[in-house]
């Protein structure tokens, strides 16, 4: 798999990829950085940040806040994220974190022209493969740790294939990855990857199989350094069957209703049905495995196009003997392209920037500040969208659920879903729990559900997405 010619890496075809690289960029740091206020994540990853700064220490249980969970085990895997967060936003440079996000996303397609260059792909082809992880990331990017993870995984994708000892580069980059996410464990499942097709290959315990060897155990070991040690591993495991999957669309399984999937994903799929034999036994290896990941969640459409788009592009066959175009029409038909696609990126950019909400705009803010306005005493709460209740976080208010999720037992969401579904016992849970506030969609069924029962339940407010439900007794309270 040799890289392109050295003379085929100048002139604006050469550009072309990088073009979309940094159209891509500014694009998406646009989104980034003027979205991250509406993502209710952000709430409590910034107060996970704050809390490690302040007790100097990362918590390992839920608190009082969370009632219905009081002291389930916590593993804060994404705690270098929060207190990174936290750190630049006490010191109002809360646009840094975002700005990162944009960058690793840089550094995402980056590897992906490379890796395509190194297989000898066009540069127009290459292009081709940016905008397709681009597309595939579209509904999963943001300020969020995950895509930091995307990073770290494409960089590992563009070291183990230098075979090198730059490939060992990946032992200190899953130790930084592992504290920033979980899905550090794909650096070891990678590198099985690439020491099982080398096995293959060489069909002898060689030195190129052992190399392999040592560094996918080495990759693995790199996940223990962290403060969690072998309780990340079981928290990875905990995910595969973990009752988030039913309530978060993220952890759905991927289907053509995903519009990322469709346009990002669906044709890399078609084009290693139709080529993927031409790949040599690794790149078949790869696809195959995170063929499977792409259809276990929506979440990794993604993970999918960055560690694919190289390998299915390449296989495309290509057309040999067709006779040299002149050498005029080309280049200028080269540089128009060029100049297109970075208009595209400042125009895309600019009018992201221009049009984005208020802050705060998918939160519930206005709600919540009427609750905590006219409850006398610390409200119950619960929310029909869980990431809604990380408002109250540090706030005199407890709640049900909030957007931490991971450490909720199966009875709480099981709860959960009875609420939100509406389903028979759905009143009882709320009695039962002593909940006196609810935050529901407006004109949702929940607030049909409610405003039903007038002599329990009364609205005292609401905002552009939420209505606020109390029992009357908080307010009777707040009147004595």
């Amino acid at each position: 798999m040799n890289g392109l010619p050295a003379s085929r890496r100048r002139g604006p075809a050469a550009a072309l990829p990088w073009a979309c690289v940094a159209s891509v960029v500014a694009w998406f740091a646009a989104l980034a950085v003027r979205f991250p206020r509406g993502d209710g994540d952000l709430l409590w990853q910034r107060w996970l940040g704050d809390r490690i700064l302040r007790e100097h220490a990362i918590p390992r249980a839920l608190g009082p806040e969370a009632f219905a969970a009081e002291g389930a085990p916590w593993t804060p895997h994404e705690w270098l994220f929060s207190t990174v967060l936290a750190w630049t936003s006490a010191r109002g440079a809360s646009w840094i974190v975002p700005l990162l996000c944009a960058l690793a996303f840089g550094v995402v397609l980056a590897s992906v022209v490379l890796r395509c260059r190194r297989r000898g792909v066009s540069d127009v082809t290459a292009s081709i493969a940016v905008l397709l992880c681009a597309l595939a990331a579209m509904q999963s990017f943001g300020a969020r740790a995950q895509v930091l993870g995307w990073a770290c995984l494409a960089s590992t994708m563009w070291l183990l294939e230098l075979e090198g000892p730059w490939a060992w580069a990946v032992v200190p980059l899953t130790v930084g990855w592992a504290n920033l996410h979980a899905s550090a464990f794909l650096a070891p499942a990678v590198a099985v990857l690439f020491a099982l097709a080398a096995a293959l290959r060489e069909r002898a315990w060689s030195p190129a199989v052992r190399r392999s060897v040592a560094l996918a155990l080495a990759s693995a070991a790199a996940t223990l350094a962290t403060p969690f040690g072998l309780d990340l591993t079981r928290y990875a495991a905990a995910l595969l069957t973990s009752p988030i999957r039913h309530s978060i669309s993220e952890w759905g399984a991927t289907s053509a209703s995903s519009a990322a999937f469709v346009a990002g994903a669906l044709p890399l799929v078609l084009l290693l049905a139709v080529f993927g034999a031409r790949s040599s036994l690794r790149d078949r290896l790869i696809a195959v495995a995170f063929t499977i990941v792409l259809f276990s969640a929506v979440r990794n459409v993604p993970v999918f196009a960055l560690v694919v788009a190289p390998i299915a592009l390449a296989a495309i066959p290509h057309r040999p003997g067709r006779a040299a175009p002149p050498p005029h029409g080309p280049r200028a038909l080269a540089w128009t392209t060029l100049v297109a696609v970075a208009l595209c990126g400042v125009v895309l950019s600019g009018l992201t920037w221009r049009d984005a909400p208020l802050a705060g705009d998918g939160l519930p803010a206005g709600s919540a500040r009427t609750l905590l306005a006219q409850a006398h005493t610390p409200p119950r709460v619960f929310c029909e969208d869980f990431a809604w209740c990380s408002i109250f976080l540090d706030r005199p208010a407890r709640f049900f659920m909030d957007g931490r999720c991971d450490p909720y037992p199966a009875r709480i969401w099981g709860e959960y879903r009875e609420v939100i579904d509406g389903n028979r016992g759905w009143a009882s849970i709320l009695d039962r729990e002593r909940i006196d506030a609810v935050l529901v969609r407006r004109n949702g069924a929940l607030e049909s559900l409610l405003a039903e029962r007038r002599g329990a339940w009364r609205r005292i407010g609401s905002d552009r997405i939420s209505a606020l439900y109390v029992r009357p007794p908080l307010l009777a309270d707040a009147r004595r």
